[in-house]
């Protein structure tokens, strides 16, 4: 990117950048690396945990470095494909448990106990006209300030939400300066609104999405990914394949991808067998994500639709971890097995007892929403 004078942030190693500003960077996860941030300026602590999900042993290690936290800013909404997982012969189960992800930051936050609590980095919405109904199942701020100061009596925690947004701060002698705005409460107004404003742009991007994916590009990504997969990770995949549909604006093009040798062949609608595992990606939006190597992306967008039954859902999911294995630079695995690696989580060695509480609860049958919720949930039950 044409930098030169990098410093590479260790995990839990405190920077100073200036004589009252410091940082420290806490690593998380298990094989794709989230971080959370702590900064210190001025006297006062702000951490950031943004969309890593801490728990356990790791955030206690932050409490323990900081046990008085002045801001905790973490995400409150969806940022997941679960919404587009379509189980075909269970078409009335629920996809997805929305007021889980206010409940987790309220848990959060009771564990962390800051001053104020801020709803951070979900406070997106979607215009696209393929996925502008997927606004209804954000979970605003406000509605997380609702649940908290609900949750926080119920628990008597002494941390106070703010909803802040671009523009609004905080100064140590004055306080919170925040904007009056209705966003929240008169929501769907602004989204018109904003939608009206950007619809030339909307427009333009819709003639650039009028497009088709050929048979070449998906042949030579698959082929060169199976060539980097290794064995263990394909096997029950062998006999299997997966039906990719390119979706353009007056075009349907259907891709089998073989599961044992990587190899893709052109198909028509007619050869779709019932039981077929198939993801649906708008043309644009594939051959991105084929080009760039960011498929992850590509569904927490909203767009792209995944359909299949439960009991080959294994299908589905084995070809998205290849997938996100292959985005995150793992694919060979010996890329990962380097005495930089081992220096690297050596320091992280208490997510290795999170990850064993993880398995056990996992053993149990547990879905990793209520696993979440119950490994933030024992300072709650502490606090009753």
């Amino acid at each position: 990117m044409g930098f030169h004078n990098i410093t590479e942030i260790k995990h839990g190693r405190r920077v100073r950048l200036a004589s009252d500003f410091a940082i420290r960077s806490y690593h998380f996860g298990p094989l794709f690396t989230d971080s959370a941030l702590v900064i210190e300026a001025d006297n006062t602590v702000i951490f950031n945990a943004n969309d890593a999900k801490l728990a356990g042993l790791p955030l206690k290690q932050i409490l323990s470095d900081y046990p008085q936290i002045d801001f905790c800013l973490r995400s409150h909404s969806s940022a997941n494909a679960r919404r587009c997982m379509h189980v075909e012969d269970e078409p009335t189960a629920p996809s997805d448990d929305d007021t889980h992800y206010v409940s987790s930051f309220s848990l959060f936050m009771s564990r962390v106990n800051p001053r104020f609590a801020i709803p951070f980095a979900s406070n997106s919405c979607y215009l696209h006209k393929d996925v502008v109904g997927m606004n209804a199942f954000s979970q605003t701020p406000l509605l997380v300030k609702r649940y908290f100061e609900s949750f926080a009596k119920s628990k008597d925690l002494g941390a106070e939400l703010k909803i802040m947004v671009p523009g609004d701060e905080w100064t140590s002698d004055g306080g919170f300066r925040l904007s009056e705005h209705d966003y929240f409460e008169e929501r769907d107004v602004h989204l018109r609104q904003y939608s009206k404003r950007v619809q030339p742009i909307l427009d333009k991007y819709y003639k650039k999405e009028d497009s088709r994916v050929s048979l070449d590009l998906i042949r030579r990504f698959f082929s060169e990914l199976w060539q980097r997969t290794p064995y263990l990770l394909k096997r029950r995949l062998s006999n299997e394949r997966i039906v990719i549909v390119s979706v353009s604006t007056n075009a349907r093009d259907y891709f089998a991808v073989n599961l044992q040798s990587g190899t893709v062949s052109h198909m028509a609608a007619d050869q779709l067998k019932s039981d077929d595992v198939r993801a649906e990606f708008p043309a644009a939006v594939l051959s991105q994500s084929i080009r760039m190597n960011m498929f992850t992306q590509a569904w927490i967008s909203k767009r792209v639709h995944y359909y299949t039954t439960r009991s080959r859902m294994f299908i589905l999911k084995g070809v998205l971890r290849i997938l996100e294995l292959n985005e995150a630079e793992l694919l060979p695995l010996h890329r990962a097995v380097t005495f930089r690696t081992f220096k690297a989580l050596l320091p992280r060695w208490r997510e290795a007892f999170l990850y064993l509480h993880v398995l056990w609860h996992l053993v149990r049958r547990r879905s990793f929403l209520e696993i979440e919720a119950r490994l933030l949930e024992v300072r709650a039950r502490a606090l009753e």
